[in-house]
């Protein structure tokens, strides 16, 4: 699948959250929604140089030297990735981005928030590859690790669920359904019912 359409999946799916945070607010009164906004667009620049970036500890994902060009071609858009500044803001919408640090680096901090997402598509993607060609247990560290950092895609949980069956831990799927259910991911329902299901498959 081309880079450049793989980018603009992700940004879709950013877009989509960030409007569904944006809908929260705007049921508060209208007039305090127009308030927030216009002290936001206000805000002077803030220094964000000591943000709490995001970055990768060496040696905590599996890459390996291989022949498969595929496997070659995800390993690589995850280092691609990995080398460009990310910060996780999902919790924020853009009018709280623009309070908090000032409304000149909205463009800059949502570039680095699209980053962020754009890890954890890739590490869904690698995982899933490695699951598919029975590489489990480096699949398992991929997507362990995508969901120990707040990764909310529905595949990522559902692959990481049948690696569990596979490799005889299917105890270990209700941490993933407890995970789901206490958080705030928009297609929470969605993965909660298909890690619901699995378990009863396995049953």
């Amino acid at each position: 699948m081309p880079v450049i359409f793989i980018c603009f999946i992700v940004f879709i799916l950013w877009f989509r959250v960030k409007s569904k945070q944006a809908d929260k607010l705007s049921n508060n009164p209208k007039e305090e929604f127009l308030k927030r906004e216009q002290e936001a667009n206000f805000t002077r620049k803030k220094d964000i140089s000591n943000l709490n970036y995001f970055a990768v500890p060496e040696g905590v994902l599996p890459f390996l030297e291989t022949d498969d060009e595929e496997e070659a071609r995800l390993q690589g858009n995850v280092k691609n990735i990995m080398s460009r500044k990310m910060i996780n803001l999902s919790g924020m919408t853009n009018t709280d981005i623009k309070l908090e640090y000032g409304h000149a680096n909205l463009d800059i901090l949502s570039e680095y928030d699209q980053n962020f997402s754009m890890f954890l598509a890739s590490l869904d993607r690698w995982g899933g590859y490695l699951y598919t060609k029975g590489d489990t247990y480096r699949s398992m560290q991929v997507l362990e690790y995508a969901i120990a950092n707040e990764s909310d895609i529905t595949s990522t949980f559902t692959t990481l669920a049948k690696v569990y069956v596979d490799v005889n831990k299917p105890e270990k799927i209700q941490s993933l359904i407890d995970k789901a259910v206490n958080s705030d991911f928009f297609m929470k329902d969605t993965i909660v019912s298909k890690l619901v299901r699995i378990v009863q498959d396995f049953t």
